[in-house]
């Protein structure tokens, strides 16, 4: 849960709608961050201290380790442009940001959710410099996930897909109903600002490998289940 961030609790789903009853008799429930379990209390009204303690956040995961991880220069894409609108339609704005990469001297490839193979997925992931996620809303992301255990560098307005201050940037600007100029400026900068350190996308996919490793997911659940 929620089956549609926006819709939730949704009537005709029994679990949704009877969501406050099954949080009342079981021990826990799992979730991935603390912006859904924020979501799932507003929009039931839930309000017990008891009732809080039983979300237990599981971190999403995933174990793709790519054996050859490409240098930052050989990298023939310098931003992927990922849209997800499973919950909210902001193809507008994903439209108008685009148009805004597209007038760089930046190579651009547009990436949508759900269009593509493991192996497209694959040959981005290593010949991509930059993602921005453009995701509304999402609870896991590990499709981002695997991009980030190739070292690609990460912007999104989620705060929690930013694993690593060193491999992803936080831009709440690209969540705005309206202008995406804000988003683009401050994207573009941080871009210019990488690039001219010459990053090590090895270390960039060592970092994320090790925190989106389904170990952790596991001890997240024996840590909660103690």
């Amino acid at each position: 849960m929620p089956n549609s961030w926006e819709s939730f609790p949704i009537e005709g789903i029994w679990q949704e709608k009877r969501f406050s009853e099954i949080l009342n008799d079981v021990k826990g429930i799992a979730v991935h961050s603390k912006r859904v379990i924020n979501h799932l209390i507003n929009r039931t009204n839930i309000n017990t201290s008891n009732m809080l303690k039983k979300f237990k956040i599981i971190r999403a995961c995933t174990n793709i380790n790519p054996k050859n991880i490409n240098l930052f220069t050989k990298r023939k894409i310098d931003i992927l442009f990922f849209e997800k609108y499973q919950d909210i339609g902001r193809s507008q704005q994903g439209a108008q940001l685009l148009n805004l990469l597209k007038n760089t001297s930046k190579k651009i490839e547009r990436l949508k959710y759900g269009n593509y193979t493991k192996g497209a997925m694959e040959y981005l992931a290593n010949n991509t410099k930059f993602i921005i996620y453009f995701s509304f809303f999402d609870t896991g992301a590990i499709g981002l996930k695997e991009f980030q255990n190739y070292g690609v560098f990460t912007f999104s307005h989620q705060s929690e897909l930013i694993i690593n201050n060193n491999t992803g940037f936080y831009v709440p600007e690209l969540a705005k109903e309206k202008d995406m100029r804000e988003a683009f400026q401050i994207i573009m900068q941080k871009i210019e600002e990488i690039t001219n350190i010459h990053p090590n996308t090895e270390l960039f996919a060592k970092i994320s490998q090790e925190i989106n490793k389904c170990q952790n997911a596991l001890n997240d659940l024996c840590e909660n289940i103690l």
